[in-house]
């Protein structure tokens, strides 16, 4: 088992494939307990604040690996037989990489206007030229953790639109998914 995420400064494709398999992970294992989004009810920790730095890590893996009893009572269960090491750190990547929800929901009006600028893009060439600025307006949004990068249907957009050619459609449905929330 590695000792700190393999994939806290990834390529971005390698970065935003941990994160898409890592939100699956979480809301089929961890949700339940730690929230919606990785947005805690206040049962169990909200991880999004969980340091994305070695100490961090640490606790995390060990936690995961091995569960968490408190006075003889099961508060955690171990995934160490149930989820593999890929999966452990893309788990952990998505919830390190989670921005501040009051600070996304500020965000909103950008998220709607380069919706809007998407939708009416006459050309692979006028979606492409959104790329930057929507990946400038995305990395305004710090992670709770800590980590180097927050990932949010911005940066997704950004980086699907500076593909050759631009994935208009996955771009426009991370934005609309986006709006939903």
């Amino acid at each position: 088992m590695a000792t700190e995420n393999p994939w806290r400064e990834a390529d971005p494709e390698i970065m935003f494939t941990a994160v898409e398999i890592g939100a699956k992970g979480y809301n089929s294992n961890c949700a339940r307990c730690h929230g919606l989004e990785a947005i805690s009810g206040g049962l169990a920790p909200d991880l999004r604040y969980l340091e994305a730095n070695d100490f961090g890590d640490e606790w995390y893996v060990d936690r995961v690996l091995n569960g968490y009893h408190q006075n003889g009572a099961v508060k955690m269960p171990p995934f160490g037989d149930i989820l593999s090491q890929e999966a452990i750190w893309a788990i952990r990547t998505y919830v390190e990489t989670r921005p501040d929800d009051m600070e996304l929901a500020d965000k909103q009006g950008d998220i709607q206007s380069y919706h809007q600028q998407l939708t009416d893009a006459a050309d692979d060439a006028a979606a492409a030229a959104l790329a930057e600025p929507m990946a400038t307006s995305g990395a305004e949004l710090e992670a709770l953790s800590g980590a180097p990068k927050s990932i949010t249907a911005l940066d997704e957009a950004a980086w699907l639109l500076a593909q050759e050619p631009p994935a208009r459609k996955d771009a426009l449905d991370a934005l609309t998914a986006a709006l939903r929330n």
